[in-house]
Order: C-alpha cells, then structure tokens, then sequence
C-alpha cells in the first residue's frame, strides 16, 4: 500500500549511517572553510587565550571527519551487503552513461525532459559527489603535508606515523614548488568545495520542486516518493 496514494510509492535511498555521514560531512566542511580561511588571515580577535590553537584544532578536527567519510563511503560503495548495487552505479558501462545523459539534459532543459527512472539515485547528482571526494582527497594530501612538514620524525604511536605521511605526501612539494605552493593549493581548492556545497543544496531544492518527489526528505528520512508505475 503506498503512503502518499494510489500513484506514488515510498522508495528507500538513504540509511541512517548514509545519513550521519552525509550531516558530519556538512558540518565539518563549514567548520573546515571557517577555520581554514581564519588561519590563513585571522579576521577577527579576542581575549580568549590560544585562539590560533583552537582554530587549527577545530580545522584539523572536521578534516579528519571528512577524510575518514570518504573512506566509509568508498568502502560502503564496493563492499555493502545493504546496497550491493550501489557499486553498479559509477560503471562507465552504456547504461549508466545514457542515464548520466539523460539526468543532465533534464537539469539543462528545465525538466522538460525526463527519460530516466528518478527512483533510483540520480546519476548527475552521483558525478557530483565524486568531484567533491577528489576534492576532499586532494586537501587530504596537501594538508597533511603541511602538518607534517614541520614535525619531528617521532610521534607518541612511533616513527613509523610521521615516516607514512612523508611517503604519502612529500611529492605535493615537487608538484606545487614547495611548502608555499602547498599550502596556496590547499587554500585555493576550498573555494570549489564551498560552490559546490552551494551547488549541492540548489540542486536537491531544484529536484524537490521540478519533481516532486520529495528528494529534499531523502537526507532527512532517508527516503523519498516516486510514480508507482516506475516500479
């Protein structure tokens, strides 16, 4: 029985561990990008002690948020027992690229185009968010070189922490000319993760009124309606 009436069914697309992960992931990108711009020019002051400290700690904080989601999420796309499809979706196979093309002309005609089965995760919008995760580990790498440029080889779990990062991410330095390099990337690619933040919340609210579906609850819930014939 639907519970929305007799054309519309509920549709299941989110669980609630997708959830946790999608809202740690919001807050810790307005935590980051607030942060990040005041470490990079301190805007305002205060007579509460450390105030620098308290800004990187914060910083460094919400990217380990975002940096260990990325890994949860990758892992959920190619192992879940919950969603064994999920892996399906970014197959650069016929199919999904005809859906990809067809969710993208809806965007670009308005809605007055739509060839594609909106019950199952929106391809275009699936692009989207691995452009923020390449994103996301593009500041994993350049950040954790610039908080690993100034350290000791030691750390209070070993040598062999400090020795990782340095494998990991002492090659940003020939890339982008140094630790100055580095650190302007790092900075710059914060932009782009903000507009897409901005990008992101147009585009649910978009799909909400176009379709009328109910995506917006998709975050929220965890699921959304769509036509029952689509079944």
């Amino acid at each position: 029985m639907s519970d929305a009436g007799p054309s519309v069914r509920r549709v299941h697309r989110m669980g609630a561990w997708r959830r946790i992960i999608h809202w740690s992931n919001a807050l810790s990108i307005v935590a980051a990008a607030v942060t990040g711009i005041y470490i990079a020019n301190p805007f305002y002051v205060a007579s509460y002690p450390y105030v620098m400290a308290w800004n990187r700690t914060i910083h460094l904080t919400a990217a380990v948020v975002m940096d260990v989601s990325v890994i949860v999420i990758a892992y959920l796309y190619f192992f879940s027992r919950v969603d064994p499809t999920a892996r399906e979706q970014l197959r650069p196979n016929r199919s999904n690229l005809l859906r990809l093309q067809e969710a993208f002309l809806n965007v670009l005609m308005l809605n007055r185009r739509k060839r594609f089965d909106s019950s199952r995760p929106d391809p275009f919008n699936a692009l989207l968010f691995v452009l923020l995760h390449l994103m996301v580990v593009f500041q994993l790498l350049t950040g954790l070189q610039l908080y690993v440029v100034g350290e000791s080889r030691m750390s209070s779990i070993g040598a062999w922490w400090p020795w990782l990062l340095h494998v990991c991410t002492d090659w940003t330095q020939s890339v982008f000319g140094g630790i100055g390099g580095v650190r302007l990337a790092h900075h710059a690619i914060m932009y782009p993760i903000i507009a897409w933040a901005i990008v992101h919340i147009y585009y649910e609210v978009w799909r909400s009124i176009m379709w009328k579906e109910g995506d917006i609850t998709i975050s929220f819930a965890g699921y959304k309606y769509a036509p029952a014939e689509s079944e």
